[in-house]
């Protein structure tokens, strides 16, 4: 697998070569993953780079090697801070090839300043996931996990995972500068969180976790979601995603996995209060179960489901428009779908119409059978 990735890397490297300097392979620092912390001085940058010495093209592969290196690099700004890892690294930085940047606790501010970095140089990746932890993203970064063939793959996975399940709402570079140039400027990043445990299921002791997510509106860091309103975020703006829920029903309980979710919002103006109705909609199935007749209890379950997804669903909102008039939801491009002369009439005062808005969520689940949806 790391000699797929060195093919894709070289790949890379050779599609750019007409637009930029030759340089040899083993004088890049490749990203994989960006950190970008910052305190009263300025940035910290924390690069993690494939390791070109743990693997060769045609030999094979140096397993005693670490996967990926990392290097710091200080400045009063990120694209300082990150010509300051040239020079401790001594090799031309690319981003081209980077999966992840990950914020840190008090980089969270002026998040449109920090991402233009990559969202504008010659070899950023667009599609790159944008994260946030709690503590250092150095510290994200020092963990250097051996599965896979690159160390972010890792993260990368726990993420997809995290969010088939229901449970993050994943971001993009690309996804995060379109928001921020919405009315609002408001996104909601995924949450990670180191933590420390002795299991041969962690890197040197170490290991991470998504924990909620970070809402940033108006050019600043603004609240912490938890792990059930970011669930809420992922059911209002996923497009037929999956959510996995675990119910008891007396004794006994039941696993389901909720599929073709879909949100439609109706917005609307009453006495001048903006008016938003959700209406959420899934089909759900049987993951696992404990109960003595799954048949005769789906009355049951459909009920705690629908009860669910709309405690989860509040919640979001609650947080995001409520308390922050943040959003996070797209609701300005549907509004504007909705109705351009709505749109006119709020444009101005938007954020305060979405603290003011007067909400009403509604779900609908339809429980599947041996294969026979019921309604």
């Amino acid at each position: 697998m790391k000699k797929v990735r060195i093919a894709f890397l070289a790949a890379t490297v050779l599609t750019l070569s007409g637009c930029v300097p030759h340089t040899e392979l083993d004088k890049l620092a490749i990203a994989e993953m960006v950190g970008i912390d910052r305190d009263a001085d300025g940035c910290t940058v924390t690069l993690q780079y494939f390791n070109t010495d743990a693997s060769g093209g045609v030999t094979a592969v140096d397993s005693s090697s670490p996967n990926a290196v990392t290097a710091k690099g200080r400045g009063k700004t990120v694209e300082a801070a990150l010509e300051a890892v040239s020079y401790t690294s001594g090799k031309e930085v690319m981003l081209g090839a980077a999966e992840m940047i990950v914020f840190g606790s008090g980089a969270a501010d002026r998040l449109h300043d920090r991402l233009s970095f990559a969202a504008s140089h010659y070899t950023g990746n667009p599609r790159c996931y944008v994260t946030f932890t709690d503590g250092s993203a150095a510290d994200i970064l020092n963990v250097k996990f051996t599965e896979g063939n690159a160390s972010v793959d890792k993260l990368e996975g726990m993420m997809k995972n995290a969010e088939a399940l229901g449970l993050c709402r994943t971001l993009r570079l690309y996804e995060a500068m379109e928001m921020l140039s919405e009315p609002t400027e408001s996104l909601v990043m995924p949450m990670m969180t180191l933590y420390e445990a002795n299991s041969d299921y962690t890197e040197n002791g170490k290991s991470i976790t998504f924990t909620g997510g970070a809402l940033c509106t108006g050019g600043r860091f603004a609240d912490k979601l938890t792990v059930s309103e970011m669930s809420g975020v992922h059911l209002l703006t996923t497009r037929g995603g999956t959510c996995e829920m675990t119910f008891a029903i007396g004794s006994e309980d039941a696993r389901v996995m909720l599929y073709g979710i879909s949100a439609k919002v109706t917005p609307g103006l009453s006495e001048g209060t903006l008016t938003l109705r959700f209406d959420i909609s899934a089909d759900c199935k049987y993951v696992g179960t404990s109960l003595t007749d799954p048949y005769r209890s789906r009355d049951k379950l459909r009920e705690l489901c629908e009860q669910e997804m709309t405690a989860r669903a509040t919640s979001a909102l609650s947080k995001a428009l409520t308390a922050h008039g943040a959003d996070i939801f797209g609701l300005s491009y549907k509004i504007r779908a909705h109705s351009p002369a709505l749109w006119q009439q709020i444009e101005g005062e938007y954020r305060d119409k979405l603290k003011a808005a007067d909400i009403e969520v509604q779900t609908r689940v339809s429980i599947e059978r041996f294969g026979t949806v019921h309604g």
